[in-house]
Order: structure tokens, then sequence, then C-alpha cells
């Protein structure tokens, strides 16, 4: 059997693990673009004062050979002959028996009225250290989104003593995880660290005049030495677009990760799962999902039988001094019961948002006790009714849920992905 896997992040990497976990003898080419091990996209930021993307990797060199992997670092994918079971190279074409597609996702560039100059974004080895290298000589440096990247590079840039604006068009960062309150805290952390956030505000034009760009708001004016857009990604589905292969925003897989083309695979920020929560096809574009998605795939790839079907967003960070984990729903809808605690002096807040008794989404900031357990009972869709206030007041531990909801847990938990994998 011969698997080929198309990218190199976590998806790639579950994949890898998960074949190996059937399949010790078969052959594995792995196909990247980009020239250089496996790295971790959320520590991405570390590399701006840092030499060495071993310390960001997510699996060593080593990694490769342990699982008898020939790697194709550097290749330009042109496009995938379904029909002959083909991948098409630049310079060359693989054959296949079961193909993994794991391209990932790329920035969203946007077009700024005037502006010729170059717009740097943040979502790949090669761009962060582009922007890197600028750096030297730049010292304002205005970052377009208020979504994860932004806010994690903007804390970044202004430890490392550069002039930051943070331009967001909703009223605040991070607003996409359906939370104000959320918003709102990491909206004065942000400020209070020295960070220059603009909320509820459009970019309408840039024009550069020597090494300065003067940024043009519908509210104010603004002059840096450099933009960086962190404006979101979005599916790297360009080389599949006039294929068979089933697209909307990103691939459309089904609880095993398969597509619709037969022997295809596809899995992590390139496809489209199905969120039982919101009852539709959403693109997820988390480290944990690609790697779980992965993972599966390559069980699957390689003659098993295992299925995911519960997707949801998960999050954990720290912004300057407020850690934080979000998973599930927080944005509620008319009939959910949502119960929170919030203590503003020690920037701690809790959110609890329950459907029809089952936990759906759950929010911690300052405090995070208790996550686990809040992430399994939302993946075991069990009834809280009765513990959901020791739930909010982070009062329970393991053996003081109820025995028959432990067992439930449990049940959940071994039948799923062991997270200590990543």
């Amino acid at each position: 059997m011969k698997y080929v896997i198309i990218g190199n992040g976590a998806a790639a990497i579950g994949a890898i693990e998960g074949i190996r976990s059937k399949d010790s003898e078969g052959e594995i080419v792995l196909i990247s673009k980009e020239n250089c091990i496996s790295y971790s996209k959320p520590q991405l930021y570390k590399i701006l004062n840092q030499n060495d993307i071993k310390t960001i990797s997510y699996r060593n060199e080593e990694f490769y050979n342990k699982n008898n992997v020939s790697t194709l670092f550097g290749q330009v994918l042109k496009s995938i002959d379904f029909k002959n079971k083909l991948v098409l190279l630049q310079d060359d074409k693989i054959n296949y028996d079961k193909l993994l597609i794991a391209t990932g996702a790329k920035a969203n560039i946007p077009i700024i009225k005037g502006f010729e100059g170059e717009i740097y974004s943040f979502t790949n080895l090669d761009e962060a250290l582009k922007l890197k290298e600028s750096l030297v000589t730049k010292d304002k440096i205005v970052i377009l989104g208020g979504g994860l990247i932004g806010v994690k590079l903007s804390e970044y840039l202004q430890k490392i003593g550069k002039d930051v604006s943070l331009i967001v068009n909703s009223k605040g960062v991070l607003s996409s995880l359906g939370d104000e309150k959320i918003s709102e805290i990491l909206n004065n952390e942000i400020i209070e660290k020295g960070v220059k956030l603009f909320l509820s505000t459009k970019v309408i034009g840039a024009k550069k005049e020597g090494k300065k760009i003067e940024v043009k708001m519908d509210t104010s004016t603004v002059t840096c030495d450099a933009i960086v857009s962190c404006k979101g990604v979005k599916p790297e589905v360009s080389p599949f677009e006039k294929t068979e292969l089933s697209i909307n925003i990103g691939i459309k897989v089904d609880d095993h990760m398969r597509t619709n083309i037969k022997d295809v695979f596809a899995a992590g920020d390139v496809t489209e799962v199905y969120n039982k929560f919101e009852d539709k096809f959403c693109n997820i574009p988390i480290l944990p999902n690609a790697f779980n998605g992965g993972y599966c795939a390559g069980i699957n790839m390689a003659g098993g039988e295992y299925k995911l079907d519960t997707w949801y967003p998960m999050n954990s960070l720290k912004i300057f001094d407020v850690q934080m984990i979000t998973m599930g729903l927080l944005k509620q809808s008319e009939n959910d019961e949502v119960l929170s605690i919030y203590e503003k002096n020690k920037k701690v807040y809790r959110k609890l948002v329950i459907r029809n008794g089952k936990l759906i989404g759950a929010a911690l900031l300052g405090d995070i006790d208790r996550a686990g357990i809040l992430n399994n009972i939302i993946r075991s869709n069990i009834d809280v009714t009765s513990i959901k206030e020791d739930l909010l007041n982070s009062k329970i531990n393991f053996y003081s849920i109820p025995r028959n909801l432990r067992e439930v847990i449990v049940k959940s938990y071994t039948e799923g992905l062991n997270d200590s994998k990543l």
C-alpha cells in the first residue's frame, strides 16, 4: 500500500501516526511546499526573536525516519489526476493508493485603496521570517484584524519594544468566539499593556510617503512603518477548484475524513466538518482538530474503522496576563441557558452555555481550573442539570460527578483520541 500525504502540518503528522498504528510496512510519501520539518503555527510568533525552528517544531527530524516516511520538501503541487491516482508536481508525478489532502490554509490579504506597498502576513514560517527581517528597520507596526493571530502578534511585538496599533472592524478582539465579555476583558488588557487599539474601525485607504505609511481609517489616521494583515485564513483549495472534489469554502469530509472521491481523504484547515452544535458544515482551523482529523484519516486509510463526530472550536492561550480557555459554542441562542461569573478585580470570568440540559460551550478566563472536565462533558453529551452550579463555580472534580455520568465521560474519552498525542 502506498500512502501519499500532501502537507506537513498537524493533520499530516496525525495521519502518519494513524497509518502506522495500523500498518507498519506500507510506503508513506509526504509532499510539502515548505522546505522544513513540521512546526507549531500557534507558536509561530516566537520565531521573531529566535533563530532555530526547533524551538517551535511540532515533530523533530527523527520523527520521519522513525516512521519510515519519504519526505519531498519544497515541492509545488500543480494538480491531482484523481482518475489515474497521480499527484502532479512541478517537475515530477507521484502515484498513490490512498491520498490525504492536508494543504492547510492561506492568509487573507486585503486590498487597501491607494496603497501599493507590501502588506505582510503571518500564517507560515516564510511569512514570519520575512516580517522578522523587516522589523530590524521598522518600529511602528499596524496590525489588521483582532483574531487570535492578530492579538497574539500584537502582544509579542509590543513586548519586544515595537509601537503597535491594532485595527479591528468589530467592537472587540476575538469577537468570533461569540462572547462580548471576553472581548471586553481582553480589550482592556491590551490597552492597559500599551497597544493602541482601534475598535469598530475600518481602513479606507493608505498612502506611502518615503519610508512612512499613512493608514486612513474611517475615524482617524495613524502613521506606521509596516502593515501586517491578520484578517484570518481561508482553506488552500486552489489546486482542486476545477476538479470533481466536493468543495464549498473548504473540502467537505464525512466523519471518517473521507471526501466524495474514493481513496481520497482530507484533514485539517483545508476541510469543512459537520458541527452538530450549529447544525452545519464549518471550517474550524485549530491545531487539535487538525491533528485529530489527520489521525482519524490515517487509521481509515490503513483499513481501520474510525470516526469523529464531535467537532467544535477549542482555544487555549494567554494574552498578556490573562490566561483563557474556550470550547464549544459561546454565542447562545434564545432558548439556551447561560450561567456566568465575573470578578473584575481578579480578571476572572467563567461562562457555561447549556442547551436542553447539555453543556455545549464553556469559557474560562483567569481561573481555568477544571477545563479538562468541562471539555469531556461537552464531548460526552451528558445532562448536567444536577451539577451545573458546581461546574460554574469550579467546585467539581471527576469523582464528585455522579457515578452514572462518570461512566459516560470515561467511555467517551476512551473512544476518542488521546489528547496527550498533541
